[in-house]
C-alpha cells in the first residue's frame, strides 16, 4: 500500500467546474445496472398496457369493420343480387342495377378500400359485385376490380375455415387481423345479403388497407414513442441517483476507513493501517525489504518539561522529517506514542541507512527550537533478502537494533546483521552520530 494523503470530503464551491465535477462522481458500475433494472421495469410498465390498449383499438377497428359492412350489406338490392348469384341471369344492365346503391355508399366512405359482393359455393367464393368496375365510383385509391365470377383466392392461411359457413347462418364475419391476396393486404369484414323472402343470397365484403390502420395508430405511436423516452429519461436518473448515492456511501466507508487507520496528530499511517499495509506489501516479490523503527528518546520527559503541546510538535516533526526523507513507495506509520515504523520494499542496507542519516539531520536541524534540541530519536534498522520472510521477525530484529542504539548513546541509528546475527556497532554520521 503507498502512502496516501488522508481523503478529506470535497468543500462545496461556486465555480460551474466544481458543480459540474462533482455531478459526474457517481459510480458507472452501479448507474448502469440500475439504469437497465429500472428501464426493464418502467419499460414493461409502460409496454404492457400499450399492448393492451394496441389489442383494443384493434377490437374497436375490427367493430367498426362490422358495422360499414353491415351498413353496405343494408343498401343492396337482395333481390337483384340473388339473380346475379346464377351466370344466367347477368346482363350489363341487371348489374349496373344491383351495383348503383353500393357506388354510392363507397363514394361516401372514402376510407373504405374496396366494397365487393360475394356468392360460396362450397368452400370457394366467386365476386359478384365490384365497386371499383364502376366509372362512377369516386375514391382516392388506385384500385382493380374484380371481374364478375371471379374466384377469390387468399394468399395467408384462412384463420377459420368455417368463415363462410359462418356468413350464411347470419354472422358478421371479421378477420381478426389483416390478411394478404392479390390485391393487397387488408382487413376484411363480411356481413349476408338477404332478399326480400329473407332468403341468404351471398355477402357483402369490405375491405381496409394497413395504411388506414396506420394512420389511425400514428397519434398513438407518438404517445407510445413520448411514454417509452420518458420511461427511459426516468431509468436514467433513478440510475444516476441510485449511483449518486452509491458513490456517497462508498466514499464515505472510504473516509472512515482511511481515518481509522492513520493517527490524528501526525496523519501517517496507525498500527492497524501498517499492518495492512504491509501485509499487502509483502505479496509482492521485491529482491530486499527494510524496516526502520523510529523512537523518541524520552518523549516523557519532554512533556513534563515543556508540556504535552511540545511533545506533540516534536512529534509532528519527526513524522515530517520521516515523510520527507523516504520514497513515495516506502510505508510509513506511527505505531505507538514515541514509535514510528518505515517499512520499504526493494531497498537495501545503503538505502536504509540512507533514509535513517536524512531523518536524524532533519530531527536536529538548525531550526531546532532553542532548550529542546537535546531531545532526539534513536533508529534500528533491519534488512532482509528472504523471499517470505514474516513481518514479525523483521521487527524483533529492528527493534532489537533499536533498543542497542538507545544502549549506545541515542541520537543514532543501529543496522540489525541478518547474516552475523550481531548487531552492529555504532554508526554516526560521517562516523555514526550526529553531533549538535
Amino acid at each position: 500500500m503507498e502512502r496516501t494523503r488522508l481523503n478529506v470530503p470535497p468543500v462545496a464551491s461556486a465555480f460551474p467546474g466544481d458543480a459540474v465535477q462533482n455531478l459526474r462522481r457517481f459510480t458507472p458500475r452501479t448507474f448502469w445496472l440500475v439504469t437497465l433494472a429500472a428501464a426493464a421495469l418502467l419499460g414493461t410498465l409502460v409496454a404492457v398496457p400499450q399492448w393492451l390498449s394496441k389489442q383494443a383499438r384493434m377490437d374497436v377497428l375490427r367493430s367498426h369493420v362490422a358495422e360499414i359492412a353491415e351498413l353496405a350489406a343494408n343498401v343492396v338490392d337482395g333481390d337483384l343480387h340473388r339473380q346475379l348469384l346464377d351466370p344466367a341471369n347477368y346482363t350489363p344492365e341487371l348489374y349496373e342495377r344491383a351495383l348503383e346503391p353500393l357506388v354510392r355508399f363507397h363514394s361516401a366512405a372514402p376510407e373504405v378500400f374496396y366494397i365487393y359482393t360475394m356468392k360460396a359455393q362450397g368452400r370457394q367464393s366467386f365476386f359478384v359485385l365490384d365497386t371499383a368496375a364502376s366509372s362512377k365510383l369516386a375514391t382516392r385509391h388506385a384500385l382493380r376490380p374484380s371481374a364478375y365470377m371471379e374466384p377469390f383466392v387468399p394468399l395467408d392461411k384462412e384463420p377459420d375455415p368455417d368463415y363462410l359457413q359462418r356468413i350464411a347462418s347470419g354472422e358478421t364475419y371479421v378477420y381478426p387481423t389483416f390478411q394478404k391476396d392479390d390485391y393487397g393486404i387488408f382487413l376484411s369484414g363480411h356481413t349476408p345479403i338477404y332478399d326480400s323472402h329473407g332468403r341468404y343470397s351471398g355477402f357483402v365484403g369490405v375491405d381496409f388497407d394497413t395504411a388506414y390502420y396506420i394512420a389511425r395508430e400514428a397519434r398513438f405511436q407518438m404517445i407510445s414513442i413520448g411514454t417509452l423516452a420518458a420511461a427511459l429519461l426516468i431509468a436514467l436518473l433513478i440510475g444516476y441517483f441510485a449511483a449518486r448515492y452509491h458513490y456517497a456511501i462508498i466514499h464515505r466507508l472510504r473516509e472512515q476507513y482511511d481515518l481509522s487507520i492513520r493517527d490524528d496528530l501526525t496523519q501517517l499511517l496507525n498500527r492497524r493501517g501498517a499492518l495492512a499495509a504491509v501485509r499487502h506489501a509483502l505479496r509482492a516479490q521485491a529482491s530486499s525489504y527494510a524496516i526502520i523503527l523510529v523512537d523518541v528518546d524520552d518523549l516523557k520527559g519532554l512533556n513534563d518539561s515543556h508540556g504535552h503541546a511540545a511533545g506533540d510538535e516534536f512529534l509532528i516533526k519527526v513524522a515530517t522529517a520521516i515523510r520527507a526523507s523516504v520514497r513515495g513507495t516506502d510505508i510509513c506509520a506511527r505505531l505507538g506514542g514515541d514509535e514510528f515504523m518505515i517499512f520499504a520494499t526493494g531497498c537495501d542496507v545503503d538505502a536504509a541507512t540512507e533514509i535513517a542519516r536524512h531523518i536524524l539531520t532533519r530531527v536536529f536541524s538548525k531550526d531546532s527550537t532553542p532548550g529542546r534540541s537535546h531531545f532526539g530519536v534513536s533508529i534500528g534498522i533491519d534488512v532482509t533478502y528472504e523471499p517470505g520472510e514474516e513481518f514479525i521477525h523483521m521487527y524483533r530484529r529492528a527493534d532489537e537494533a533499536l533498543y542497542r542504539a538507545k544502549d549506545d548513546g541515542r541520537n543514532r541509528f543501529v543496522v540489525f546483521d541478518a547474516t552475523l546475527m550481531t548487531a552492529t556497532a555504532a554508526i554516526r554520521v560521517a562516523g555514526g552520530t550526529v553531533e549538535r
